[in-house]
């Protein structure tokens, strides 16, 4: 009896010890479990917070390129973003054999709207009339922009002459209908503009400053002929 027990006890006393070695194995792979889990836990967040701070980097960056292109007081773009786009636009047209219009603008009497108005009135006009030229330069490719001072200016891709025509006189018939007194003007006793337009198809020779000389020469006809009006250029 006493080897029998002898026997039994270490039976119990190997059942015993694998048990044993079967619960160990078993805690310890729950916890390398526990392990795998807190660190894909941990690599899931550090992924996400990864991601998000690349959103909001690249929301910084949208925001900051934004800022720098356009003009504070107007909200349209500024003389920087049309050089670029005027340059950008010039190439692809002269590689597409394509035309490009441009309208470059001056709101008339300005000076005198200033001096007898105030000059915070002056930026009310001007914001009033950029987003009024906005509202009308709407298609993706098109780029309405302060040139400065009172002078804005449109950039028209793939547009003939005719359709930089219809632009610009939709841009008058806009600035007249916002009726901005101005009763120091010498055309008509509202705020109005005179515009130079142009259409062409650019060589490899066209530069931006030959583009806005062209406009700029019948904005000068526009101005001399009474203002309040678009001259063109001859195709």
């Amino acid at each position: 009896m006493y080897n029998l027990n002898g026997v039994d006890f270490k039976l119990e006393a190997t059942i015993g010890h694998s048990v044993g070695a079967l619960v160990s194995k078993v805690l310890e792979q729950q916890a390398q479990l526990a392990d795998q889990r807190i660190n894909q836990t941990l690599l899931t967040e550090l992924v996400d917070q990864f991601v998000e701070s690349e959103r909001k980097l690249a929301k910084a960056h949208a925001t900051v390129l934004a800022l720098s292109r356009t003009d504070g007081l107007t909200g349209i773009a500024n003389r920087r973003w049309f050089d670029e786009s005027l340059d950008q636009e010039l190439a692809r047209a002269m590689r597409s054999k394509t035309r490009v219009g441009l309208l470059l603008m001056d709101i008339d009497c300005f000076k005198l709207f200033n001096d007898n108005y105030g000059h915070s009135a002056g930026d009310d006009c001007l914001r009033a009339v950029a987003q009024a030229v906005q509202s009308i330069v709407k298609r993706p490719p098109d780029l309405a922009a302060r040139y400065g001072g009172e002078e804005l200016v449109c950039i028209l891709p793939n547009t003939d002459g005719r359709g930089v025509e219809i632009v610009g006189n939709a841009i008058l018939d806009a600035i007249r209908g916002l009726a901005i007194p101005h009763a120091f003007s010498k055309a008509i006793d509202i705020v109005t503009l005179s515009i130079g337009g142009v259409s062409l198809i650019p060589s490899e020779e066209t530069t931006p400053k030959q583009v806005i000389e062209a406009a700029d020469s019948q904005l000068y006809v526009s101005k001399e002929s009474g203002r309040n009006r678009l001259t063109m250029a001859p195709m």
